[in-house]
């Protein structure tokens, strides 16, 4: 009964919260005929439902979401204590770790989920069944095609390293098998390139669609599924394939793209800030309540779930500047980043031990753990230029078919 009530209250609260989104957009027939030249010219535009964002709008909001989230992934990797401390303990290695740790545990872990409701979100947007097979064939092509790629480039460079004595204690695998067998487990168990379990898990919830969209889009139906998902989560019943966390974050953005768009692409007004500034109290409280000993796992789903809605509330697609190329890389940036944040730590972390002393070398992997994304991405930028420009087909391949003068969701 407790665990009914608080998963019945979570959602209760969200629709009330996203009903006052809503209504602060509607208006009557002759008032949005009144101001709709004026929407027009800030960015929106009318349809059927209500007030909206264009499309230009919305996908520049969108590009600023994966880059944003794209950067907390880079920190989430990016921890370097035990590197550069080789195992010491003192105040200064403890605080470093609490501060990385709050970056990447805290903060970082927020990405992954909002990674799964933009790419549900942008699937199940203006979706029909008519419309399933091109979807299908787009995220084959742009999420399939650099799952499988990726995972054997991860796993032929662990083959060739392993196999090369001045690399071998860089990448921390001396015994990598070359054979069939080894290659299947590290395409379908991503077993050389662990970042690549979210990928799995959305081709999965990909595939999952067309069973979604008949529970979600009857709007009663869709929160009841919802609903269990959540009391699902309080019991770790988890489907592993895919996963039930996974599965309540893409569902939920589905639901939202099926019966809510009016809410989700409403223009930014006083009203959605204070919304927003709301939903991002009630995940901190959330995240307040995760870190108490025997915490129910609900307060973390909750937690990782509001904090991407709630950005996104707060978000301003149509006032923001359009997102430039190097923010755009999606999906060639989260492949990428792994193998360059596993080198810079490794590599620095050998030659400042050697000439550093305690107090400083702490401040030195704190520096180099917030240069990362910088060093990440202004690398990962370059090999991109690099490759559109002299193996255009290759970068086609690597990046699933993005361009980095659009931007597209993962």
């Amino acid at each position: 009964m407790k665990i009914q009530s608080m998963a019945e209250l979570l959602l209760d609260i969200l629709l009330k919260i996203l009903h006052n989104i809503s209504s602060d957009n509607e208006t009557s027939g002759r008032s949005r005929n009144k101001h709709a030249r004026n929407r027009a010219h800030k960015g929106l535009f009318l349809n059927g439902k209500g007030i909206i964002m264009k499309e230009k709008a919305f996908h520049n909001q969108v590009s600023w979401m994966m880059f944003v989230f794209s950067i907390l992934v880079i920190w989430v990797h990016s921890y370097n204590v035990e590197l550069f401390s080789g195992g010491l303990l003192s105040p200064w290695w403890d605080a470093a770790d609490k501060i990385q740790r709050f970056v990447s545990v805290g903060i970082g872990q927020i990405a992954v989920p909002g990674f799964f409701m933009l790419s549900s979100y942008l699937f199940f947007r203006n979706f029909s069944w008519g419309q399933l097979g091109r979807k299908w064939k787009g995220r084959f092509f742009s999420v399939v095609i650099p799952y499988f790629v990726w995972n054997t480039l991860y796993y032929l460079g662990y083959v060739i390293a392993a196999r090369l004595p001045a690399v071998t204690d860089m990448v921390g695998k001396r015994q990598v098998p070359f054979n069939g067998t080894e290659w299947m487990a590290a395409v379908f168990q991503y077993r050389y390139a662990p970042i690549f379990w979210y990928l799995y898990q959305l081709i999965l919830l990909i595939l999952l669609s067309p069973v979604l969209y008949l529970i979600l889009k009857n709007r009663i139906l869709g929160l009841m599924y919802l609903a269990v998902l959540l009391v699902a989560v309080h019991f770790h019943l988890d489907t592993q394939n895919p996963n039930t966390d996974a599965l309540f974050y893409y569902s939920f953005a589905a639901y939202g793209a099926l019966h809510g768009r009016k809410t989700a692409e409403a223009p930014q007004t006083p009203k959605r800030r204070m919304t927003g500034g709301v939903l991002l109290f009630l995940a901190a409280w959330c995240f307040y309540k995760m870190g108490n000993p025997g915490a129910d796992v609900l307060w973390t789903v909750a937690y990782r779930f509001l904090m991407p809605v709630s950005l996104w509330v707060l978000a301003d697609g149509e006032r923001w500047t359009e997102t430039k190329p190097w923010m755009r890389q999606s999906m060639f940036l989260y492949a990428i980043h792994f193998v360059i944040v596993r080198f810079v730590n490794k590599g620095s972390a050998m030659i400042l031990r050697q000439s550093l002393g305690e107090e400083a070398l702490a401040a030195a992997s704190l520096a180099v753990y917030f240069m990362l994304p910088v060093m990440v991405v202004a690398f990962s930028y370059g090999t991109a230029l690099f490759l559109g420009r002299y193996m255009p087909w290759l970068w086609r391949i690597l990046s699933g078919g993005r361009s980095l003068r659009k931007g597209e969701g993962i």
